[in-house]
């Protein structure tokens, strides 16, 4: 299934020939022969299935993708995540937010969508558009002559994605106004009042029970909503209402709620697939993916692609985003001990880890998750550079002044493309100065996420079929929730047990964990970070759980210093001897204090309170 694009504007009463075209992408060549190619009514629209299936493709774009704003989501704003400011295309949001400096003026520097729009769109107006288009197709199809086998599904996909669109701006900003007609949302007058979170929990709630009530029976199309989506989705919501932003009481009842619904999802018939990394990899893993897609040309991430927003400076892309510390650190040993203690910078003794050899036995969802210094070998595939190598970022253990020869590699030439080979890495710094490479942006932590990349693709291009898919829910999630819901519910050995099912995966295979208290929060907090690490979790999820400080405001960690020392290498090694010194990189934003409560949800735009002549009430603190 492709998701079409169109742009978001205000619908008009017959549809233009630039969405012909793009219902024309998305259809076979005779659909058009239907009606003359000048206009297509409403009518028309609202009463040909292949025309408005088109339309409910659509709407589909409403769904905010994982990786805006820029590349990585709101990962940058955790303690999983530093941001390149050089190459991030939200930076100044990010540095707005980090500061404590975020408000009603600057919210949409941050909370913007760059998704096959010319340009940035606030994050409210992307999501209300989207809504008014869900809203069209409701008033539109009350006369359709559409068969209800046709038609009924349609209406599933839509109250779904309604449901989608409001809980995006629920968990962002908290209550918003519930519109359900489809009045200009972009006039100069809005003057609809906010309703409160808990009517807009109730109302997207129904929305998911209709959704679900209409694609019931329907045969699953990989990608399309279903009925299992719908029911997924409803346990996600029932959970974020249970949580300590939003339940302050603590009540039961609603922990109880989210068990029932996320029981109802085991019953489902969905399985861990075998192999972690696959799951972000085509096909779609229908068997523990319970909604995602796959890219296509035409439904890329905006730019370049993902791999010339992840990879290393060193294979001349924007690395946008770089791990920290703090992360590699949330990755236990093999032996299921951490590297470090809680402070993450006193060695855990009983683990076995040693610093200077730190890529040594770790979970193995580590090496999926993580480039670190010495990784690979790794295909870059650009032009007259392309080669397979390893990750280089050390500088020289021995330099001479300036690093001028003779150097010690007894490597000379990279066999695969030609390439001088020096004692300082491909990607150090050194090698930048040097004038050997375009990039070395200025906030490096030494490492860089893999998951998201596509190692079999270019370094970047707009026509390639790039490899990657986008998981928007799938099984583990839930067994995750159901396990934070049972420590919440005082049953700690069936939240043991609902981790470990996660750290049983046939590919990670990781002791049982045993701890309890505290010590099995914290385990359950990193599991949950270092599983759906880069799918649009982790900064939410410190949200709903008022856990920011100590997690928001605190030093970026990493790799200060790797040098390689080639004395005792012979020919064809691929490494000598590399040493590693950790710190925190002083190039990276310098996080201020927590604000406070208030900063648990954003502003709403000024912009939207103007329009609405006062009567959007601003939340407390802004």
């Amino acid at each position: 299934m492709k998701y079409l694009v169109i742009k978001n504007h205000v619908m008009k009463r017959a549809f233009t020939m630039s969405v012909i075209g793009i219902i024309a992408t998305a259809t076979s060549c005779n659909v058009l022969d239907k009606k003359p190619l000048d206009a297509i009514s409403d009518e028309a629209v609202f009463n040909d299935a292949v025309f408005l299936q088109n339309y409910v493709y659509n709407v589909y774009n409403g769904i905010k993708p994982p990786w805006a704003p820029g590349t990585g989501g709101y990962d940058a704003l955790t303690d999983i995540a530093v941001n390149q400011p050089e190459t991030h295309e939200r930076s100044a949001g990010i540095r707005n937010y980090i500061e404590g400096n975020l408000s009603a003026d600057n919210v949409n520097d941050l909370a913007s969508i760059v998704n096959g729009l010319p340009a940035a769109t606030p994050l409210w107006d992307y999501e209300y558009g989207f809504i008014r288009k869900a809203n069209v197709f409701f008033e539109n199809i009350e006369s359709s002559t559409i068969a209800a086998d046709k038609l009924d599904p349609m209406k599933g996909e839509v109250h779904f994605l309604r449901a989608w669109m409001y809980f995006e701006l629920m968990r962002t900003f908290g209550g918003v106004p519930i519109i359900t007609n489809s009045f200009q949302l972009n006039s100069e007058s809005f003057d609809v009042p906010r309703n409160t979170f808990d009517e807009c929990a109730q109302f997207v709630l129904g929305e998911l029970d209709k959704a679900a009530g209409f694609l019931d029976g329907v045969p699953v199309s990989t990608g399309k909503i279903s009925k299992a989506a719908a029911q997924a989705f409803k346990a996600r919501v029932l959970l974020y209402l249970a949580s300590p932003l939003n339940n302050p009481s603590n009540d039961l009842a609603k922990w109880r709620a989210a068990e029932t619904a996320t029981k109802a999802v085991f019953d489902m018939g969905f399985t861990l697939h075998p192999q972690y990394a696959e799951l972000f990899r085509k096909p779609l893993k229908t068997d523990e993916t319970i909604f995602g897609k796959s890219f296509t040309p035409a439904t890329r991430i905006p730019g370049w692609g993902y791999n010339y927003d992840y990879w290393p400076s060193g294979f001349d892309a924007q690395y946008r985003i770089a791990p920290t510390q703090t992360f590699v650190n949330m990755f236990q040993m093999a032996n299921g001990e951490y590297p470090y203690q809680a402070d993450g910078v006193t060695v855990n003794a009983a683990s076995g880890y040693d610093p200077q050899k730190p890529e040594k036995n770790r979970d193995p969802r580590f090496y999926e998750a993580v480039i670190y210094p010495g990784a690979g070998p790794l295909n870059i595939i650009d032009g007259s550079k392309s080669t397979q190598r390893l990750y280089e970022y050390w500088e020289d253990a021995n330099p001479n002044a300036d690093n001028a020869p003779p150097y010690i590699n007894p490597n000379k030439v990279d066999p695969k493309n030609g390439q001088n080979l020096f004692d300082f890495g491909r990607d150090s710094k050194t090698y930048w100065v040097k004038g050997l490479t375009p990039f070395h942006w200025r906030v490096q932590t030494g490492y860089t996420f893999k998951k998201a990349t596509d190692f079999a693709g270019p370094r970047a291009s707009f026509d390639n079929d790039y490899n990657q898919v986008v998981v928007f829910m799938r099984l583990t999630e839930f067994f995750l929730n159901y396990a934070e819901i049972q420590m919440a519910l005082g049953n700690e050995a069936v939240a043991r047990e609902y981790i470990n099912k996660v750290r049983k995966r046939g590919s990670v295979n990781m002791p049982d964990l045993k701890s309890t208290g505290a010590a099995l929060v914290r385990d359950y907090r990193n599991e949950r970070a270092i599983e759906l690490h880069l799918e649009d979790s982790r900064f939410f999820d410190l949200m709903r759980w008022k856990a920011a400080p100590g997690n928001v405001d605190i030093p970026i960690r990493g790799l200060s210093k790797v040098t390689m020392d080639w004395s005792g290498a012979k020919p064809g090694d691929a490494l000598g001897k590399l040493s590693y010194t950790y710190g925190v990189i002083p190039e990276a934003e310098v996080r201020k204090p927590w604000k406070g409560d208030h900063y648990y949800l954003f502003p709403i735009p000024n912009t939207e309170i103007r329009r609405s002549n006062g009567v959007l009430k601003q939340n407390p603190g802004y």
